[in-house]
């Protein structure tokens, strides 16, 4: 099930059966036999009067968000001014901001509208050379640096579209190998950053261009303290006071250098530790520093002030201080996280330390520091039960939380409660509370930053009958997740020992099914989250497993149940084969819950079910039936009571990924690597649908609406929304950008969540009634403006007529509207312009770039050219040059409009000059007919004759050209003259039939 087989070039077609015929078969009467009568879904509620739907939107994501590296914990105000506390968090060399609530993405550095950014990565290592290695959070403000060793400087917008936004590029950090942390120090004003070469470079960030004020290297081998020079940083550390400027900077070697920033020349180096420093901090009140790391060991160190008589005369040198160290608590895990806790109290009485690390258990630690030797002591640790655990890799992280993220479902408000965040080897988030009494360190809620591959969910029902939140998933790992839909915290199932192929709920939703490649199905006790029972028996990766689906058979216990009376799992494996295992009462399961125990199931019935790898398996409404889909390319369906075969359902191409009941009528979908879904009658086995539409193999299909829609997925990544009656495909929902493995429906049918091989979790809400709602508003609205254009147009008030038709979008209105206007103005004598350009002053942006379009349009077609070149006449006269660059698209629709313009110009000056051929006729008629010389004579006096020019002075065009320039033409009674032709327009030879005329 890792991947699909590859898609054919071909594609089953639909049967050949009339669509009376198939109707009649898929409504036959369900009474006609006892099994008939079976079919029937007892527990499903069959809806009255059911509504196809037509749309679906994503109502929330959850999509990876940490990748491992270090986290940062800060608090952003949201648009309803109540603090929302965030997370950053490293993801595949983007920076990213979650709801710390929620677990939901809000926004990345390396947003799309980014430019600063270039996705040019090293040819030759591939290396993306923008991906951030290193960052600090400061007040509203963030500072990466990239692989390139750029600095770059992000404020928090609270309200705004981007959340992160760009506001300067500081340039080169100036070390030599990559930045690997960086701190601010507690005032915001200077930060630390800390590189591969061993270096820590001093920033002050006020102002506009931040600078270098200090630069620490190794200490050289000959200086006291000093190392081989070379070493890297592994952590650094500024004094958590704002008076002072001390900063403690941990090496690979375990030595440990800090340094005053207002005197170079005081350097302290502790060389107590024998591997890399992770982790390391001043007491509250700067008397006690604690340092711990790799070495499996926390060192207490003193810290006492040293004044000289020399270092009195200085007065800006202030104090020297020594450590000494008073304490090493070996912890036997190397420690990768560890806070101290600030209520601490602040006379430096106690001291309270939380640890985690390799071993994958959070320990808290308690000294006295009123003694003269303090001793830290262990005073809780985090339970069996809820600890990540060593053989998974342990912890990587550990950070205190003050923000109270723990939400109350009661009141829909935050508590605030002391909260450790620790992050493990699997890119979780876990939330741990802390009670003053206890300090239990009990495991309230985890963020999940990494899913990998997601290849099944299956929705849990609720127990309590409200609609459900949660879903179990299976994320190719040997641990099934506990997803709830509206936080995405995450409780986790970890019994198996290999990959998790196929989750499963039951009905009652009191159990969940897993099942993978270590060859087990595992039954689980939902709120408990315990194993309660286990069937072994297959030879090989268990692929798929299923409930029976009647209530009722949960309540059997005792013999009936172990006869096979009661409820049962089936389950499939790539060893070909079919087995049905019967489950004990509710009751006896329920007990497992309580203790250590769990029940041992053994296989009721078995049967050797296809001749390839069997991929999915599923129970009939009333377990009469089961059914199977396999590799063979073929479907087969099962009595339940003896694993008799049925039927053999044949048509697919390719292998079968997914069969599934319809809840409500008497047919089975099957899903298919050939890319197709059919739809088969329980009646008399036969194809009476097939529904083709996706480019790649489909992994999973639902029923919905009442069982007259089907909602699929494929390896394409889409989801597609089909109609049973008319086989079209109602919708394409495009989320995922690889293959969709995971699919379910809540119980409502309102409400859609997949998973794919992108590790993204969608939620998908049906919004047909809310865009039915809003089209019918929209047409009630768009009735009403249509009536009043038709009133302004009919009262001639163009103005208002004018502004609904640019609203509405209607070109068709605003030629018709612009034409009376232009007419209008021109019977009174003017230009045409002058009643446009009154309202164009005021027309804003939008309406600018939408006549300027129009314009392009009408343009296009003579008859509309004079509107539309009036229009953009009065549009240019009155607008700014620069305003209409400014806006978007305008220079290259005024582009498109010249080109048409240059050609109207040009058919109008041919059809100018071509009406001189009028006046040469009638001037020819006049001169024959002798017997009307008044009328002639009246005529000419008031009309201008065209005769042939005597002399041209290169001025006269004809058709667009010069024909004759500069040349004497001879008089017409000259009988020895050869220009008795004047030609007219184009030249004969052009093809023109009347393009020369001899004159008389």
């Amino acid at each position: 099930m890792a991947s699909s087989d590859s898609e054919s070039s071909t594609s089953s077609t639909s049967s050949s059966s009339d669509e009376e015929e198939r109707n009649d078969s898929m409504n036959e009467d369900t009474s006609s036999s006892d099994e008939d009568e079976a079919m029937k879904n007892e527990s499903a509620p069959q809806p009255s009067a059911p509504t196809l739907s037509k749309s679906w939107s994503v109502r929330t994501a959850h999509t990876p968000i940490y990748t491992g590296g270090k986290i940062a914990l800060g608090r952003l105000l949201s648009l309803e001014d109540h603090p929302v506390p965030f997370l950053l968090l490293p993801v595949n060399g983007d920076l990213v901001l979650v709801d710390a609530t929620r677990g939901i993405r809000l926004d990345s550095v390396r947003g799309d509208a980014s430019n600063d950014f270039n996705d040019d990565d090293d040819e030759d290592e591939g290396i993306d050379a923008d991906a951030v290695t290193a960052f600090a959070l400061g007040d509203k403000l963030i500072v990466t640096c990239s692989q390139n060793s750029i600095l770059r400087q992000y404020s928090l917008q609270n309200g705004s579209s981007r959340l992160i936004q760009l506001q300067k590029t500081w340039g080169k950090s100036g070390h030599t190998l990559p930045v690997t942390a960086m701190e601010f120090h507690r005032s915001h004003i200077f930060l630390a950053t800390a590189s591969v070469d061993g270096s820590v470079r001093i920033w002050d960030v006020r102002g506009g261009t931040p600078f270098v004020t200090h630069s620490f290297r190794p200490l050289a081998a000959g200086y006291e303290g000093g190392g081989s020079g070379t070493l890297s940083v592994s952590a650094i550390q500024w004094k958590d006071d704002v008076s002072t400027l001390q900063i403690a900077i941990a090496r690979d070697d375990g030595s440990i250098s800090i340094h005053n920033l207002r005197n170079a020349e005081e350097v302290v180096v502790l060389r107590d530790h024998v591997a890399a420093v992770n982790c390391m901090n001043w007491v509250q009140g700067g008397n006690i520093f604690v340092s711990t790391g790799r070495d499996a060991v926390i060192n207490l160190w003193r810290v006492k002030e040293v004044t000289s008589k020399k270092k009195k005369k200085q007065a800006d040198a202030g104090a020297s201080f020594a450590y000494e160290r008073v304490h090493t608590l070996p912890v036997y895990e190397q420690v990768e996280g560890m806070v101290i806790f600030p209520d601490s109290h602040p006379d430096g009485q106690d001291l309270l330390l939380a640890t985690a690390g390799g071993k994958g258990r959070v320990r808290l630690w308690k000294a006295d520091l009123s003694s003269s030797e303090p001793r830290l002591a262990l005073l809780s640790e985090q339970h069996e039960n809820s600890m990540f655990g060593e053989k998974r890799g342990g912890y990587t992280n550990l950070l205190y939380d003050a923000y109270g993220v723990l939400s109350d479902k009661s009141s829909h408000q935050f508590i605030t409660m002391q909260q450790l965040l620790v992050t493990d080897a699997e890119h979780n988030l876990s939330f741990l509370s802390m009670h003053k009494e206890d300090y239990p360190l009990e495991t309230q809620r985890t963020i999940v930053g990494h899913n990998d591959e997601i290849l099944d969910l299956k929705v849990i029902p609720s127990t309590s009958g409200d609609a459900p939140t949660r879903i179990i998933v299976a994320t190719n790992s040997a641990q099934a997740r506990i997803f709830d839909l509206n936080t995405f915290s995450c409780d986790v199932l970890d019994r198996h020992t290999a990959v998790v192929l196929c989750v499963d709920a039951s009905p009652c939703g009191q159990y969940l099914a897993t099942c993978g490649k270590d060859k087990q199905v595992r039954i689980w006790h939902t709120e408990r989250q315990k194993s309660v029972a286990i069937a072994t028996g297959h030879t090989e990766a268990v692929g798929a497993v299923a409930f029976s689906q009647k209530l009722g058979r949960y309540q059997v216990r005792g013999k009936a149940a172990d006869n096979g009376g009661g409820a049962f799992i089936v389950s499939v494996s790539a060893d070909k084969t079919l087995k049905r295992w019967n489950l004990p009462g509710s009751s006896d399961l329920n007990e497992f819950a309580f203790n250590e125990d769990e029940a041992s199931l053994h296989a009721f019935l078995s049967t050797r079910a296809h001749d390839k790898d069997i991929n999915t398996v599923s129970v009939a409404p009333n377990d009469s039936y089961i059914a199977t889909g396999s590799q063979d390319k073929t479907a087969k369906i099962w009595r339940s009571t003896d694993l008799s075969l049925v039927a053999t359902l044949k048509g697919h191409r390719r292998g079968v990924w997914e069969c599934q009941f319809s809840p409500y009528d008497r047919v089975i979908a099957t899903a298919s690597g050939d890319k197709t879904i059919k739809l088969w009658s329980l009646g008399d086995f036969s194809c009476v649908r097939t529904f083709q539409g996706h480019v790649a193999s489909v992994l999973r299909v639902r029923f919905l609406s009442g069982g007259l829609q089907l909602v699929s997925s494929g390896a394409d990544g889409l989801l597609k929304l089909w109609t049973i009656r008319t086989n079209e495909c109602e919708a394409t929902l495009s989320r995922h950008n690889d293959k969709v493995w995971a699919l379910d429906l809540l119980s409502d049918g309102k409400t859609l969540v997949s998973g794919g091989a992108d590790s993204n979790l969608v939620i998908w809400d049906d919004t047909t009634k809310d865009v039915m709602k809003a089209k019918m508003a929209e047409d009630k609205e768009a009735i009403l403006l249509d009536q009043k254009l038709a009133n302004h147009m009919r009262q001639n008030e163009y103005k208002e007529a004018l502004y609904i038709s640019l609203d509405r979008d209607k070109p068709h209105h605003a030629l018709r509207i612009l034409t009376k206007m232009i007419e209008q103005d021109l019977s009174k004598g003017n230009s045409g312009v002058g009643l446009l350009k009154a309202i164009i002053a005021e027309w804003n942006s939008e309406h600018l770039e939408r006549v300027i379009g129009y314009c392009r349009e009408w343009n296009t077609l003579a008859r509309n050219s004079l509107v539309a070149l009036t229009t953009l006449r009065a549009i240019v006269t009155s607008v700014r040059a620069d305003r209409l660059a400014a806006m978007d698209g305008i220079p290259e629709i005024l582009a498109g409009i010249q080109p048409y313009a240059e050609r109207h110009f040009d058919r109008i000056d041919r059809l100018f000059a071509n009406s001189y051929l009028l006046d040469f006729v009638l001037f020819s008629m006049g001169s024959v007919d002798d017997g009307k010389k008044d009328e002639y004579s009246v005529w000419e006096s008031s009309n201008r004759l065209v005769t042939p020019p005597k002399y041209t002075d290169g001025r006269i065009q004809v058709g667009g050209k010069t024909v004759i320039t500069g040349t004497l033409l001879a008089d017409q009674d000259d009988e020895e003259s050869d220009n008795d032709v004047v030609t007219i327009g184009e030249s004969s030879d052009s093809g023109s039939d009347d393009s020369s005329i001899e004159a008389d």
